[in-house]
């Protein structure tokens, strides 16, 4: 024989929940650019997003304009880095969305991936050099001026979107985790891929989704 619990049998304490339920939070998703040519040897102040990232672009904002249509609260702006990559991304995204204005910050770029020396003194990454004492400094101080802007707790619910690169949205992740940074190495993340963070008041952080990819067919998934 099986119990009905639904409605008013419920206790008190197992009462239904509800969307006022939830703390006011303030969401940040953060956006990973979409794929991008490496032409010749410009460098990443110059490359811009292949024509396939455009299509990641696209689809990616139209995942947000869902998202920021179903999140209570305002919607307090767009930000993104100012490698060409990202900003495309974003400007693609934001029109998408309906939003005219891009805010572009300098410490949103892409920074160093932090590789420390292994027990024989040698790099821990197959392909990346032990970093420097001033290499570390300057991740540490990016991550931090990010963390200083954004991910302050508030009495009202509100949503930032920050177009980035993969390092910082590893960092940032690691960061709200209390891991170290070095984690970054043990965390894929896709192109045009959405992680949502949520900062509640007092400043305490969540993880809600990371490397979310579901708006995207499995043939315009890359990394």
């Amino acid at each position: 024989m099986s119990a009905d619990v639904a409605g008013p049998s419920l206790r008190p304490d197992l009462r239904r929940w509800e969307p006022e339920d939830e703390l006011p939070a303030r969401r940040l998703l953060l956006i990973r650019h979409g794929h991008y040519d490496r032409v010749d040897d410009l460098g990443d102040e110059v490359w811009g997003l292949s024509a396939l990232g455009r299509r990641q672009a696209a689809r990616t904002g139209r995942r947000l304009a869902r998202l920021v249509d179903h999140f209570p609260g305002k919607l307090e702006g767009i930000y993104a880095s100012p490698w060409p990559r990202a900003m495309q991304t974003a400007e693609i995204g934001a029109h998408q969305i309906g939003v005219d204005r891009v805010r572009v910050k300098k410490y949103l770029h892409e920074t160093i991936p932090l590789v420390p020396a292994g027990p024989n003194g040698g790099s821990t990454h197959p392909g990346l050099p032990v970093t420097t004492a001033a290499d570390r400094h300057e991740v540490t101080s990016q991550i931090g001026r990010i963390v200083g802007r954004f991910f302050k707790g508030g009495n009202k619910p509100c949503t930032y979107l920050l177009f980035t690169h993969g390092n910082v949205i590893r960092y940032l992740l690691t960061e709200s985790m209390g891991l170290p940074y070095e984690t970054w190495m043990r965390i894929a993340i896709y192109h045009a891929s959405i992680t949502e963070l949520r900062v509640f008041p007092g400043n305490g952080t969540a993880l809600i989704s990371y490397n979310e990819t579901g708006h995207l067919p499995p043939e315009m998934i890359t990394a």
